[in-house]
């Protein structure tokens, strides 16, 4: 009696992506809400080309073309307003020591995210280097504040940069307010380099802002009921079809097998 095949036929796809995102401390560090603001320090900017409204302009832009638009994320970055700070956000130091940053507790943000330009070049290796950030307000694992300064000394590079690029310079800075380093991923927003017309966040950017505030979904009761279909019937058959033209095939190729198999 030829032995009943049973076939199981069955597929599996699994998507992996190495992370490559890096984290701005040994430790994830977040801020507290779902909603940050960032802020912008009034009458700080002298070299860099734009006032202060037109600077909160590019952050509203910068938070809405990348990090609000990514899907898995519960982080909302707002536009928030130009305020009076102290004298010392323009010309202090950003951290009391050069190597590892010891924020300095004369600038520490209070709450969200502030924007300075400074032209202390202390801060700045060269003019090259467009801004610096650090959270330099935390609590334990909590961010409370953090502090972005934009190179303000007389023949920066900011200046020349166009709009869109400056838009893009902020959000990747704004990166590092909240939490993350940089990528090794060149097609990154958190690459260490800025990169030309980048116009979205990268793979490795949405896996890193996803890492730190990820969106929590709702745990809701869901059913499903069959509804009388034909065509559900008409599945059923081309799938027992299928797999009768396996079974078949095999039979044909075992059978062959046994034909040329040597004899003893």
């Amino acid at each position: 009696m030829r032995p009943i095949i049973y076939l199981s036929l069955g597929f599996l796809l699994q998507l992996t992506r190495a992370q490559a995102f890096t984290l701005n401390n040994s430790a994830a560090i977040v801020f507290a809400h779902d909603e940050v603001s960032v802020n912008i320090a009034s009458n700080n900017c002298s070299n860099i080309g734009i006032d202060e409204t037109e600077l909160l302009s590019i952050v509203a832009d910068a938070v809405d073309s990348y990090w609000n638009k990514s899907p898995t994320s519960r982080l909302k970055l707002r536009a928030g307003i130009v305020s009076s700070q102290l004298a010392a956000f323009k010309t202090g130091l950003i951290c009391n020591a050069n190597t590892s940053c010891d924020p300095n507790p004369t600038l520490a943000v209070s709450s969200g995210v502030l924007i300075t330009c400074n032209n202390n070049s202390s801060n700045f290796s060269s003019n090259a280097v467009l801004a610096v950030t650090v959270p330099n307000n935390i609590s334990g694992n909590t961010i409370l504040g953090s502090l972005i300064m934009i190179n303000d000394q007389v023949g920066n590079v900011f200046i020349s940069k166009s709009r869109a690029e400056k838009v893009s310079i902020i959000a990747h800075e704004l990166g590092h307010t909240f939490g993350l380093g940089h990528s090794p991923v060149s097609d990154s927003l958190m690459y260490y380099s800025t990169v030309s017309m980048r116009k979205s966040l990268g793979a490795d950017d949405i896996d890193g802002i996803t890492y730190l505030y990820p969106k929590q979904q709702p745990v809701t009761c869901g059913t499903i009921t069959e509804k009388n279909n034909p065509n559900s019937w008409l599945g059923l058959l081309i799938g027992i079809g299928f797999i009768s033209l396996l079974a078949g095939l095999f039979d044909k190729i075992q059978l062959r097998y046994l034909k040329l198999r040597p004899r003893v």
